[in-house]
């Protein structure tokens, strides 16, 4: 049957308590940092004299206002100050509940230290003599006369550890134990967020990230009288006959209860502030805390090279041409990247990533140009690309396109002639880079000889030139001697051979 009675009645009364606390407590996300909150808020318990020359004297609203949050002005007493300097703002506390959670707990609290709120921290902005003008950076709790300023030290933040395969009856580590001592704001029962006190510190090497499991045996001759004088009650239920008893000096044989994780969040030479990032139930302040085996070391992440590819655009060009390589390139794990390129022949050169290759200099044939994508860390990834160089196309041979008739002994050209020089040289326009040879001849009977024919090639020379606008530096001229009472009129492309 169930138990029953007033230790159960003070354990409502102690859990309504908790869950008023923990609605205000900062809840710790798994697998996360502590917030900012958790590590500047969670206070301390310790041995170590913490001065009492620097305080907050008052504030902007005095006398009037007591108390002062973010961006409020407070004015620090005890000199020294510099403008720039930060201060945590301390309160020592005491606990003015008269009832002990577990037997000696005042006196094991003492033996740790003297228990402290961090209120907040401050930033100087200004002195008046001994006076320091400090405005609010961070608050906790309302700063109020009297709290203690010393200077800000920042504080190394923790990981906190998944909770997935929590093991609520693992083994016993064989590492320090400890007890907890005292809870913020003295509280009496801890859940998730909440923070507790160690009576282990930095003189029995606990550091900052380090974790304990809070731990709960079945053993009765621990519990307070009253809770102990409830365990004497019968156990077994009335309709039962006869069963069997399993001895109390036996319990020891049952598995431990693991009732949850935290991280130490600050240590001082005599105790451990510590947030408990885990509960499968309340965690009472008294209870024994165990610590826990080293995390794993994180492996490093994992460091990929660079991905490129590329292509060539276009794949083909003839001799002389250029190609253009295009290159895509990307850092899976987001590093600057560098590219370079190389070719087996011709020439390459980078261009905003990508590169231009010319083959001017290239012989017929494959080109292969590697390129090359290089993060800060030196790790690269290479992709290749071909580039086919064709001969250029042998140039186009002269081809005689029409010839004008002359009358005899004469070198005029007729409105006959002048059609066709037309015709030739709207073709000349259409092909610009085409010239025009003249090859004008005689007959055998004609007067004038050699003489004619260079004057009939003149003058068809200069129609084209003055009356269709022809460059005459495109019409070459030229004799065939007795060939008739013509001019031959034929059109070379460029790099053809003139014809003779």
């Amino acid at each position: 049957m169930k138990k029953t009675g007033l230790p159960l009645t003070i354990l409502a009364v102690l859990a309504l308590t908790a869950g008023l606390s923990a609605q205000s407590a900062s809840p710790a996300i798994l697998g996360q940092e502590p917030t900012y909150s958790d590590m500047y808020c969670a206070g301390f318990l310790t041995n170590q004299l913490i001065s009492q020359q620097n305080f907050v004297a008052g504030g902007w609203g005095t006398p009037d206002s007591t108390k002062y949050a973010d961006r409020d002005y407070v004015y620090l007493s005890g000199g020294g100050y510099q403008e720039g300097a930060q201060y945590s703002i301390l309160r020592r506390v005491l606990d003015p509940n008269k009832w002990e959670p577990y037997k000696g707990y005042r006196r094991a609290a003492a033996a740790v230290g003297e228990a402290y709120a961090e209120v907040g921290w401050v930033k100087i902005v200004g002195t008046r003599g001994d006076i320091g003008i400090a405005e609010v950076g961070f608050a906790c709790d309302g700063m109020i006369p009297g709290d203690l300023a010393v200077p800000f030290v920042e504080k190394t933040t923790p990981q906190i550890r998944p909770a997935a395969a929590f093991d609520r009856f693992a083994m016993p580590s064989g590492l320090m134990t400890a007890r907890i001592v005292m809870a913020r704001e003295f509280d009496y029962l801890a859940a998730t967020g909440h923070k507790l006190y160690l009576n282990v510190g930095s003189n029995q090497g606990v550091k900052v990230g380090d974790y304990f499991r809070a731990v709960r045996d079945y053993r009765t001759d621990t519990l307070e009288e009253i809770d102990a004088l409830a365990y004497k009650a019968s156990i077994p239920d009335d309709t039962q006959k006869m069963p069997p008893t399993f001895p109390k000096r036996r319990l020891g044989e049952f598995p431990r209860r693991n009732l949850g994780e935290m991280v130490v969040l600050n240590v001082t030479p005599s105790s451990s502030t510590a947030m408990v990032t885990y509960a499968i139930e309340d965690i009472l302040v008294g209870d024994v805390v165990e610590m826990m085996e080293p995390a794993p070391p994180v492996p490093p992440a994992p460091m990929n090279p660079p991905t490129i590819s590329c292509r060539a655009n276009p794949v083909t060009v003839q001799m002389g041409e250029r190609s253009n390589i295009i290159c895509e390139a990307a850092s899976p794990d987001d590093r600057p990247l560098t590219m370079s390129h190389a070719a087996s022949a011709g020439t390459v050169s980078p261009q905003n990533g990508d590169a231009i290759l010319e083959t001017y200099s290239a012989s017929p044939g494959s080109i292969s140009v590697r390129s090359t994508a290089t993060d800060d860390r030196n790790l690269s990834a290479s992709a290749m690309t071909l580039v086919n160089v064709e001969a250029p196309p042998p140039p186009a041979a002269a081809s005689k396109v029409n010839e004008i008739q002359f009358r005899r002994n004469s070198a005029y050209v007729d409105n006959r002639a002048k059609a066709i020089l037309d015709d030739l040289a709207l073709r000349l326009e259409r092909e610009p880079d085409s010239t025009t040879a003249v090859i004008a001849s005689v007959e055998a009977k004609e007067r004038g000889g050699e003489q004619l024919a260079t004057r009939r090639a003149e003058n068809t020379r200069a129609y084209l030139a003055t009356e269709k606008g022809i460059d005459a530096s495109r019409v070459r001229i030229s004799t065939a001697g007795e060939a008739g009472r013509k001019a031959d009129l034929w059109v070379v492309p460029a790099g053809a051979a003139e014809p003779q």
